[in-house]
């Protein structure tokens, strides 16, 4: 039997003189929203009803956040949702059908959530102590990327705690947020200058860019004399007909990419990428195979990145 999903904070109903007692809408009006997390499910019998009333629940979590999936918690949360109302259907008469709620208190949701919030800002803090250590922009910054995982699972507690939470509010979100700064301020301090050369190399640079800001490091412009670091990419495009495929219009791009440290004066990663693409259009060749190679590059260049600021 298909399953029967009823969110509490979506009904807004009272309950009043001359409603139908048997509807879900009138069962879940009894329960104070601000304190409770109520979602209904149906079933064959009384059994069945409690049991979906529960998945649905827990299915609603996850949808509303679906990064959940990763927390050991949620399985603590179900586990403190009970079955608090089992009734049948007297709207069917020929065969039998319940009605069920899951019920769990956002009191013991919210207590169970500040365990793993308290611990992760803890660690948190602990690396944000050594980005303060020192003011060299490239200090500490093998700190920031451990912070990175920490601050992704933090997001998802908080979210999840916003979603249960008695006021729909997160824990200790000001802490949270300060570290959150510090994290995105001493990436963004480190400036590195993007450089493409080369046909279409608009496309090129754009897709760098992107991936560089992604990162949360700052891109300035090669003549910028605060930039630490540079990207260089040497373009190189070719065009060709296909005798195998009459009237595709095919270019092949390439992109020779240096990744530098401009305060020592060193090249500290080198690659090339490749890309082709065929349309009707030369143009729309050219563009297609330099995303290609965009793309590509965008990966290589994360990846370089990372290791070699993680060193510093």
């Amino acid at each position: 039997m298909k399953k029967l999903i009823v969110l509490l904070g979506a009904l807004g109903l009272c309950a009043c003189a001359g409603i139908n007692k048997n509807t879900v809408s009138y069962q879940m009006s009894k329960y104070d929203q601000h304190a409770y997390y109520v979602v209904a499910g149906e079933g064959a019998d009384k059994t069945a009803a409690g049991q979906n009333a529960l998945a649905n629940m827990h299915q609603s979590l996850l949808q509303n956040i679906p990064d959940a999936r990763e927390l050991s918690q949620v399985k603590d949360i179900m586990a403190n949702a009970r079955v608090d109302k089992v009734w049948r259907d007297k709207s069917q008469k020929k065969t039998k059908n319940y009605f069920a709620l899951a019920v769990l208190k956002r009191e013991t949701a919210e207590l169970i959530l500040q365990v793993p919030a308290n611990a992760l800002d803890a660690r948190l803090g602990a690396l944000a102590t050594q980005l303060q250590a020192t003011q060299d922009k490239f200090a500490g910054l093998r700190a920031a990327f451990a912070m990175k995982p920490l601050i992704a699972q933090r997001n998802v507690v908080q979210d999840l705690y916003v979603f249960l939470s008695q006021d729909n509010v997160g824990y200790e979100t000001e802490r949270f947020e300060n570290l959150k700064k510090l994290y995105n301020d001493r990436l963004a301090a480190v400036k590195v200058a993007a450089v493409v050369r080369g046909e279409e190399d608009a496309v090129l640079l754009s897709r760098i860019v992107d991936a560089v800001n992604q990162m949360g490091l700052s891109t300035v412009s090669p003549q910028d004399p605060s930039a630490l670091l540079s990207v260089e990419a040497d373009a190189k495009v070719d065009g060709y007909g296909s005798e195998r495929l009459k009237g595709l219009q095919w270019a092949a791009t390439s992109a020779a990419i240096s990744l530098r440290d401009l305060q020592e004066g060193t090249t500290f990663a080198r690659f090339n990428v490749y890309d082709r693409a065929g349309t009707s259009r030369q143009a729309d060749s050219l563009r297609k195979s330099m995303e290609g190679v965009g793309d590509k590059a965008s990966v290589e260049i994360v990846k370089r990145l990372t290791d070699y600021l993680k060193t510093k």
